[in-house]
């Protein structure tokens, strides 16, 4: 018999509690009702019908295709409906109990960021102190539900129940630790010993002290050939989706301060550093950008950002071009002066291209040669290197060395 009836399911067969004495199933009469074995209710839907959990109310009652009763639990998010052994039908959100059909709303009961495992179970959580990633456990037969929180979305991992049950060892504690594990780092949940030390990782399992570490990647960076256009971008940042912007005759501090930092949050670091960082303080829905130097120009690169390829106001008493990409490819390029669009397009289609002065591409592109930008557009075969037109139109060529250097950086809240 199945343990929980999840979001958007229709009751079929009985959902039993863990012991088999209740259930939610359905009366003589074809009413839902949580049910003993010995035939005490304790609860009952308000008619006869399919019952079904949504998001309206939770629970909904169908005869054929009309809705007949809507119940009332007032939570804004859940997953599934639990019956526990004392008759009660709880409401789970991804295995934390948040709402009891006899008592009503359940609080959280936070454990701090560092608790055995055991401890972690029913409403009792492991929480983070900014409350962006949290633990819980439905109870002592379920895994661990590990949840990250970030702005417009989130991430659940699970640590299986054999494994769970594992970690259950004296002096032991479930905590996360920022580990250093890809160059820039990232916060994982660990279990620590009373002296501290990492005993295992989740998703990598026992954790081996003496184990190699990975090797400086800035080793193979520094072999690519700097002769071409996109190795500064792909060997020297390692970054895939970006927006870049170059700024004629400013320097980096003031590059950053027309992108909105003030002088107090402009500090030194390298990009790795500058990611280990972004990543250590979650700052999962900010402005995080270098500012390279480029002989008396800079160059800004925003990590997983596009507000350059928006931003002409850059430019003001000065030039200025960007490029942006997204993980899915949608681009959009631009290039401005004093703070006039003198030329941008999208999806890297320069036949477009709009502005008050859309020659400024010209000779870039014939140096590229694409002499017709419409017919260029036309052929599906064709592909415009962003990167290399960026720095045909700055008259700039950036290197690996340019970008691996320490650069000015901010991280800025949106």
């Amino acid at each position: 018999m199945p343990r929980l009836l999840r979001q958007f399911a229709v009751l079929g067969e009985p959902v039993e509690s863990e012991s088999g004495e209740w259930a939610l199933r359905y009366d003589e009469d074809g009413r839902a009702v949580i049910a003993h074995r010995n035939g005490e209710i304790t609860w009952a839907a308000g008619e006869v019908g399919s019952l079904r959990l949504e998001l309206d109310g939770v629970f909904a009652v169908y005869d054929g295709p009309a809705v007949v009763w809507r119940g009332d639990a007032p939570v804004r998010s859940y997953s599934a409906l639990h019956v526990t052994d004392e008759g009660d039908g709880v409401l789970l959100d991804d295995g934390l109990p948040v709402y009891s059909l006899r008592t009503g709303p359940i609080e959280a009961v936070s454990l701090g960021d560092r608790a055995p495992v055991a401890e972690i179970i029913g409403n009792r959580i492991l929480k983070s102190a900014n409350g962006k990633r949290t633990v819980v456990r439905q109870d002592e037969h379920a895994g661990l539900v590990h949840k990250r929180r970030f702005t417009g979305g989130g991430m659940i991992t699970v640590v299986q129940p054999d494994e769970a049950r594992t970690l259950q060892q004296p002096d032991t504690w479930l905590t996360w630790r920022f580990l250093d594990s890809d160059g820039s780092g990232a916060w994982e949940l660990v279990l620590v010993d009373a002296a501290g030390e990492v005993r295992w990782i989740h998703g990598r399992g026992r954790f081996d002290p003496t184990g190699a570490h990975p090797a400086d990647p800035t080793a193979d960076h520094r072999a690519a050939d700097d002769a071409n256009f996109v190795a500064w971008l792909e060997s020297g940042l390692d970054i895939e989706a970006y927006c870049v912007t170059v700024i004629h005759d400013v320097d980096p501090d003031e590059a950053l301060r027309r992108f909105g930092a003030t002088d107090a949050e402009i500090s030194t670091a390298t990009w790795p550093e500058l990611l280990r960082r972004a990543r250590y303080e979650e700052a999962d829905w900010h402005q995080v950008v270098a500012a390279f130097a480029l002989g008396p120009h800079t160059l800004l690169v925003e990590d997983n950002g596009w507000e350059g390829s928006n931003r002409p106001d850059l430019s003001r008493g000065t030039f200025a071009v960007s490029s942006y990409c997204s993980i899915n490819a949608d681009s959009v390029f631009l290039v401005s002066r004093d703070g006039d669009t003198l030329a941008t397009f999208q999806e890297n289609c320069p036949g477009d291209a709009e502005g008050s002065d859309i020659d400024v591409l010209t000779k870039a592109l014939a140096e590229m040669g694409i002499d017709d930008p419409r017919a260029f557009d036309e052929d599906d075969e064709n592909f415009l290197e962003d990167l290399e037109l960026l720095c045909r139109v700055a008259e700039v060529r950036p290197t690996i060395a340019d970008v691996t250097a320490p650069a000015r950086v901010a991280i800025l809240p949106r």
